[in-house]
């Protein structure tokens, strides 16, 4: 039977190959990217020693040459590179000295040896190129560069076996990024010169209490500008550009709002006024009590009853008073009772006594005889238009009483006592100069500290007046923007405490939002009106009220900066001026409507879902566009210098030893 059946062979036996690795190609990946940087680790470690290595092998290499050229021979053993795993602490000797215990095998030499020496092991040595990273993005960008630059090195060294293309490669990733950055903040500001501007942007923004402008603000670029103006009104990024907006507004009022607080702790239009009104009403006092002391020193050098002609006064009472010609009556309607008065009583008291005779009786006739006289002359008494030095002194301090006491509603107009005043100090000039250079010296110095101080009244004097204190300030402000020599000569009338009180309700006001904008509260600040006013304020006018009291510098520097930034604000974009927000609640209401409509005629099969879907990226797009160009970091990006961050070279450095690319040997 067995001759007949036919023979059968045998199945070979399957052929038993050598297990490799886990079993597990997961498993055996990362084990290789773990051993990968464990043995960059180990490059690192020994990179010193590897630096000055190579400096010898080079330097041997320059001797080695030209002996073989000149000899025609090899060059001897000292002249050739030495062999790194017999170099105590370079990298190979670390590697080899790991892989001769089990702990440092199982570190450095990947299980399956199809992968040692790998992509995989190379990407875990170029891992050590995240060194150090202040945040996770900057970690994440620190790997993905190091990785992406070992494995084009790599790929590269073994398509070509050149170690300088694969080294170039390597660093192939960090140069386009440092290109991508710098061609990015060219765009945004340009060269030297617009990063420079920026900067100065920046600083401006700050001084003003933005400290976190957005991008098209920084960097004044209209583009951006446009963008973001875009973006204010899109549904998805109105909240991050309203936040944005809302952040730097609030900085700028918070900094104006310190500036009126060093100004003066003391403000409102109430306050101001009182205290502009006090302080003209002060200096009036003061003035008044140095005119008078200063008249008095002319006591020393004229006698109290030394006469005085006042034919000058005299006239100029009679110049007021005079009639009209050919209409007596109505000539009474525009004289001034009290004038009249006065030049009454100046005529009676200047008449002087008049000449006469007196019978004077010589001898007596006895009872029946009637007695005998004698005329005897009698001479004038007191000449005409003489009145005494005291005399005139006083009245024309009086009269100089009425000026400076005297307002809208005195009985004598401020010209008439003006004219009469000038007519008394003109009679006292002349008698001071009759009595000598000292008499002289004295009158003159009392009556230019008159002149002065009496203008300075006639200026005030409007101020003074109001009925209202609040009028004051109201008449102060305007005088900002239409007269500053008025305003120059209130604030000199004023203590310091007042200037500040002025100036800091005046800073106070400046932002205060028009009426169509403004809360129901009444204190909504705006940047555009903070402009608008201040800009109606006259430069010099604004270096008056600024100035002249405590902190006043700072004061200045505080409001200027904050005037400076909303001009940035006006300037870039419109984002800054006060949006109603009604664009915005219409456009987010189409879309969302859009975004509606289109889940639910996809619910019912009439629209294909890709609608509503696309809808929700473009909201998502348009807000990282938004947190884009609010970033501080992006902002601050822009605003430096186009270099290598030191970190980024430090990590490509560590990336390309411990990927293996500084020491590559072709395969």
């Amino acid at each position: 039977m067995s001759g007949i059946l036919p023979k059968v062979e045998q199945a070979a036996a399957p052929v038993q190959r050598p297990k490799k690795g886990s079993g597990s190609e997961i498993i055996d990946a990362g084990n290789a990217v773990g051993t990968g940087y464990f043995k960059g680790l180990s490059s690192l470690a020994g990179l010193p020693v590897d630096t000055v290595a190579n400096v010898l092998d080079l330097g041997k290499a320059a001797l080695g040459a030209p002996y073989t050229a000149v000899t025609g021979k090899a060059a001897p053993d000292w002249l050739m590179p030495a062999d790194r795993r017999n170099v105590v602490g370079s990298g190979a000797y670390i590697l080899d000295k790991a892989g001769q215990t089990t702990v440092g095998k199982n570190l450095t030499q990947a299980i399956n040896p199809e992968f040692e020496g790998g992509y995989l092991q190379a990407a875990g040595g170029a891992l050590n190129g995240v060194v150090r990273p202040q945040t996770t993005l900057q970690g994440i960008n620190q790997a993905v560069n190091s990785v992406a630059g070992v494995t084009a090195g790599k790929a590269v060294g073994d398509a070509t076996g050149n170690p300088a293309l694969a080294i170039a490669a390597g660093m192939l990733p960090t140069a386009i990024q440092s290109g991508a950055i710098g061609a990015g903040q060219w765009a945004v500001r340009g060269g030297e010169e617009g990063r420079q501007a920026m900067a100065q942007r920046i600083q401006d923004l700050r001084n003003a209490g933005v400290s976190n402008p957005t991008l098209g603000l920084a960097s004044g670029n209209a583009l951006i500008g446009g963008v973001e103006n875009l973006l204010q009104n899109t549904p998805g990024a109105v909240g991050v550009m309203r936040r944005a907006r809302e952040s730097a507004v609030g900085g700028m009022e918070e900094r104006a709002l310190q500036a009126a607080a060093a100004a003066s702790p003391n403000r409102g239009a109430l306050e101001a006024g009182r205290e502009i009104q006090s302080g003209i009403n002060s200096f009036r006092d003061d003035f008044k009590a140095n005119q008078g002391a200063l008249y008095n020193r002319m006591d020393q050098f004229i006698p109290p009853l030394t006469p005085v002609n006042v034919a000058a006064t005299k006239k100029t009472l009679s110049v007021m008073n005079q009639d009209i010609p050919g209409a007596p009556e109505l000539s009474k309607q525009f004289k001034n009772a009290r004038i009249m008065a006065i030049e009454a009583a100046m005529k009676s008291d200047t008449a002087g006594t008049a000449p006469g005779v007196l019978l004077k009786p010589v001898a007596s006739g006895g009872l029946m005889n009637a007695p005998s006289f004698r005329p005897v002359a009698i001479p004038g008494g007191s000449s005409p238009d003489m009145l005494p030095f005291q005399a005139v002194k006083q009245t024309r301090t009086l009269v100089g009483n009425e000026i400076s006491d005297g307002g809208l509603l005195s009985d004598v107009p401020r010209s008439k006592w003006n004219s009469l005043y000038g007519s008394l100090a003109g009679d006292l000039q002349q008698a001071a100069n009759q009595a000598g250079p000292n008499a002289a010296q004295a009158f003159n110095r009392a009556n230019d500290y008159t002149r002065a101080g009496v203008a300075r009244l006639d200026r005030v004097a409007p101020f003074a007046d109001k009925v209202a204190p609040e009028q004051a300030y109201t008449a102060m402000v305007q005088a900002t923007k239409e007269n500053v020599s008025t305003l120059q000569a209130v604030k000199k009338t004023l203590p310091e405490g007042a200037r500040g009180s002025v100036a800091g309700t005046v800073i106070e006001r400046l932002g205060r939002a028009t009426n169509g904008v403004q809360n129901e509260s009444g204190t909504a600040w705006s940047p555009e009106t903070f402009l608008t006013n201040w800009n109606k304020m006259k430069p010099e006018a604004r270096q008056e009220l600024f100035s002249g009291f405590k902190n006043s510098a700072q004061v200045m520097d505080d409001v200027s900066a904050v005037a400076r930034a909303a001009s940035l604000m006006r300037e870039n974009s419109r984002m800054w001026a006060n949006p109603s927000g009604t664009g915005a609640n219409v456009a987010a209401r189409g879309l969302l409507g859009a975004v509606a409509t289109g889940g639910a005629g996809a619910a019912a099969g009439l629209l294909s879902p890709l609608v509503p879907l696309g809808a929700a990226a473009g909201i998502g797009g348009v807000n990282l566009a938004a947190r884009t160009v609010t970033s501080p970091k992006i902002v601050s990006g822009a605003a430096s210098r186009i270099y290598i961050d030191p970190r980024m070279l430090h990590s490509q450095v560590n990336s390309l030893v411990g990927g293996g690319l500084l020491n590559y040997q072709p395969e």
